[in-house]
């Protein structure tokens, strides 16, 4: 039972750092999935799975995220942290933005107005202030009820087409690649704070991660696709697809601002951590108002051009951590690989001096 509550808890901070508001929107699906949506689908899986377990033994070994980052890539430590604050500064400013885009839709105000998003970012402060147990309680409380709401209104609905897209889509491989080292990149510096755990839970926790996703990537992506372009075309695709039913659109309004909460928080704990090591105690608040500046542009220009360009950064940085776990791991079993050979030869030595001094 220990180890079940032990899973589930890792899953809900798993997919409160994945399934985001850009997630469940679908606009992260219609930008990076299309064509073939059964077979990537089912790689975007397999890529979720190899890197939350290498998060997972990253911190299992470590600590945290800083700790192996400087033990296994050295001199590019400070490189390879720029790199993680870029990530995490590009989906909290796009999450903000989603915020107000939803809230702002459904009582019928311009998007710029920024009511949701100063709020969320005040909860995510707070939270962030409470460290690594205070993100794990909300994402407990609140992933479970997106998820379960977000699957039964999509199945409620029952209008599916899991054909060819039905609006341009520029899909590949390669942006599928992207887009989970985008995603799992900006989730690095949690999901390694979450690894101090057996390897058996560990595994179970990125492989039940890896199917839910899967699902939910499926499911969105028939429902925005059964509507056409339209849907695809909004800031807010699957919003879009609620939209003929004011009560509805208001209760998956609420599930996208839980999901751009807890993307929000993930996303700006550390974040926050980054920004005071660089500037100090101020570094949380400065943080905080850069953020939200950059929110301003909208979630189209940032979700279009920024994220791709994270997205290279997390996949470069998820092979690069692959090359050097292994590298660290293989240099590692031949040290101990000397040492037993040493042992040895000197319990040998130890044997024949005693047969000598026997034979004397």
């Amino acid at each position: 039972m220990k180890r079940i509550c032990s899973i589930a808890e890792i899953v809900f901070l798993l997919m409160g750092t994945i399934v985001g508001s850009g997630f469940l929107s679908g606009r992260e699906i219609v930008t990076f999935f299309g064509k073939n949506i059964l077979v990537l689908s089912v790689f975007a899986g397999i890529l979720f799975f190899l890197t939350s377990l290498q998060l997972l033994y990253a911190g299992k070994n470590y600590g945290n995220l800083e700790k192996a980052n400087a033990a296994l890539f050295r001199k590019a430590e400070k490189g390879v942290n720029a790199a993680v604050f870029f990530c995490l500064f590009a989906v909290v400013s796009a999450s903000l933005a989603m915020c107000d885009s939803a809230f702002n839709g459904m009582i019928g105000v311009g998007g710029g107005v920024p009511v949701a998003s100063s709020v969320t970012l005040l909860i995510a402060f707070f939270v962030a202030r409470r460290g690594i147990e205070g993100v794990k309680k909300l994402n407990v409380f609140l992933v479970p009820l997106m998820l379960i709401l977000t699957v039964a209104f999509l199945c409620g609905r029952g209008k599916f087409h899991f054909g060819a897209p039905t609006y341009p889509s520029r899909s590949s491989v390669f942006g599928v690649i992207f887009y989970t080292g985008f995603n799992m990149f900006l989730s690095a510096a949690v999901i390694a704070r979450a690894g101090n755990t057996d390897k058996t839970t560990v595994i179970a926790s990125s492989a039940v991660t890896a199917l839910l996703t899967v699902t939910l990537i499926l499911l969105i992506y028939g429902a925005i696709n059964y509507e056409g372009i339209n849907a695809a075309d909004a800031d807010l695709p699957l919003l879009y697809v609620f939209s003929d039913s004011a009560l509805m659109s208001a209760a998956f309004g609420a599930v996208l601002y839980a999901g751009a909460l807890t993307t929000v928080v993930c996303s700006y704990y550390p974040l926050s951590e980054i920004a005071k090591t660089g500037f100090g105690p101020r570094g949380s608040i400065l943080a905080a108002v850069c953020v939200f500046v950059v929110s301003r542009l909208g979630v189209k220009p940032i979700v279009r051009w920024v994220y791709p360009a994270a997205g290279i950064l997390g996949a470069l940085y998820f092979i690069a951590l692959f090359i050097a776990q292994a590298y660290k791991k293989g240099k590692m079993g031949n040290i101990k690989n000397k040492r037993s050979e040493k042992e040895k030869t000197d319990v040998e030595e130890k044997k024949k001096e005693y047969s000598e001094t026997v034979r004397c």
